[in-house]
């Protein structure tokens, strides 16, 4: 009984008790920067999944818009017209840069056919622009009905005068909910079906548009033909251009800016803008004009495929200069997109593999052809350029409009 008892009072050394607690710090330090490392890295993967999210919802919009290029636009006038596009004289820079990519470059009033596509590769440009776009970038410009972001725009409809006789009175084909409004405006394009193919503009007194319930000086007077109608606006006022017009660029915008640049982008990046030509005054900046399409982009290049000679030869290039609107119907064959972003925000337990990055087509993956842009990361984006998950977003369209599609 002594023995047992003196047995039952002994405990831990102090020593023991030191060492064991020693241990279990070591585990909990342990547990605990693992605890923080999976948080730190679920964030990233969290905020890269979203930016993944973001650049697909955004591109996807422009893949649309580049397949819709041409859609409602005319061929041919009936009679002389002249319509409006972009101010170069506007007071802010964006207009000044718009209007370089007029139908007549630089010029606000335009009697020319317009052009599906035009725009500029690698953009060069004025110091006291140098903060707009982003600098070696490619502007893109679409011409469509379809690009507008009114319910008007995305509608259309026909008139058909097939007999030998004109009917009283030619009602235009309607779908019920999809139906054009009586006070939208609308062009209309004559279409031929016993001649050559074409699309012509139809005007009134040099009028090149209406509102849908006026149509009567619009309809088709002549035998086997077709007036296609299609929506452009809902402004009150008649719209600027028989079409809607979409500039794509990348913008770096001020911070005082409703679109702001989100601290997760890197340096020297920007976003990518999808901007409507505004009816009312011509501007790319009015309020609601410019849409951000995705963040923190650094690069936008764009690569034509075209049917060089009619021939069947598919050549590539960067430029659609010196082109006129219908080479561009008849030579253009796909539209290849590739944009330089990168995926969540700065990661400072990752490191980038490459000083530079191939924006357009390429081999390697670090060395652009001819027809793109072999961004160099460390000289543009500088201090932590490694530390960011660089990504090329790349897609091909093929415009349905061009040709003889309605």
């Amino acid at each position: 009984m002594k023995r047992a008892a003196i047995y039952n009072n002994q405990g831990f050394s102090l020593v023991e008790l030191i060492v064991v607690m020693a241990m279990f710090l070591i585990i909990i330090a342990v547990t605990g920067d693992t605890f923080s490392r999976i948080m730190t890295r679920s964030s990233v993967q969290s905020r890269g999944a979203a930016s993944n999210i973001e650049g697909i919802v955004g591109l996807e919009i422009m893949r649309k818009d580049l397949a819709s290029v041409g859609f409602g636009l005319p061929w041919s006038f009936d009679s002389a017209i002249s319509y409006i596009e972009v101010n170069p004289g506007a007071a802010d820079s964006r207009e000044a840069i718009a209007a370089a990519y007029n139908v007549t470059p630089n010029v606000e009033d335009q009697t020319e056919v317009p052009m599906a596509v035009s725009g500029e590769n690698n953009v060069e440009l004025t110091p006291e622009n140098s903060s707009k776009l982003i600098q070696g970038s490619d502007y893109l410009v679409i011409r469509a009905t379809s690009i507008g972001s009114s319910q008007t725009s995305q509608r259309w409809s026909f008139m058909n005068y097939t007999g030998t006789t004109k009917p009283d009175p030619l009602n235009p084909e309607s779908w019920s909910r999809e139906n054009l409004e009586g006070t939208d405006w609308v062009v209309v394009l004559r279409v031929g079906l016993s001649a050559a193919f074409t699309k012509e503009l139809v005007s009134d007194a040099g009028s090149f548009t209406t509102q849908y319930n006026n149509l009567a000086k619009f309809e088709p007077d002549e035998k086997r033909v077709a007036h296609y109608i299609y929506g452009v606006s809902t402004s009150a006022n008649k719209p600027r251009m028989p079409f809607n017009r979409a500039d794509y660029y990348v913008r770096i915008p001020a911070s005082t800016e409703d679109n702001r640049l989100p601290q997760r982008c890197a340096p020297n990046t920007g976003i990518l803008f999808k901007a409507l030509v505004d009816h009312t005054n011509g501007s790319v900046s009015s309020p609601g004009s410019e849409f951000p399409l995705l963040d923190c982009v650094a690069d936008l290049q764009i690569v034509y495929v075209l049917d060089s000679a009619s021939s069947g030869q598919i050549t590539e290039t960067d430029s659609l200069a010196g082109l006129t609107a219908s080479d561009i119907r008849e030579r253009l064959k796909s539209i290849q997109v590739y944009v330089l972003t990168h995926e969540g925000g700065k990661d400072s337990l990752y490191t980038y593999p490459n000083e530079k990055i191939a924006v357009g087509p390429t081999v390697d993956g670090i060395t652009a052809g001819s027809n793109g842009h072999t961004f160099d990361l460390k000289e543009t984006i500088k201090t932590g350029w490694e530390r960011y998950r660089w990504k090329i977003y790349r897609f091909t369209v093929n415009p349905l409009n061009l040709g003889a599609a309605l």
